[in-house]
């Protein structure tokens, strides 16, 4: 019997994609990642100035997550230094 419900998408399954990234403490890590195709955040109604981060993958999958201020600002801030570094890369200026 399936606890689901029919009126929602199917949350994500583990995914046989993997790829290796540099962890926190800068060693190569093997993760199993799942592609996505959309995403959104969302404030939530909360006083707590936290967000809610859901993700699609391809196959309709979803999967939402609360996100607290302190983790948002910092998600936020590494989506900043990567698009100013991808910048950088697209002008030519060399990599710090």
């Amino acid at each position: 019997m399936s606890h689901e419900d029919p009126d929602r998408p199917p949350t994500m399954r583990a995914s046989a994609h993997d790829t290796v990234v540099r962890s926190i403490s800068g060693r190569p890590e093997l993760r199993q990642v799942t592609q996505v195709q959309e995403w959104r955040v969302e404030r939530t109604l909360d006083d707590d100035g936290g967000v809610v981060l859901s993700i699609v993958a391809p196959g309709g999958e979803s999967q939402s997550f609360l996100v607290g201020q302190a983790d948002a600002h910092d998600i936020g801030e590494v989506l900043r230094r990567k698009a100013a570094w991808v910048e950088r890369l697209e002008h030519g200026e060399p990599q710090r």
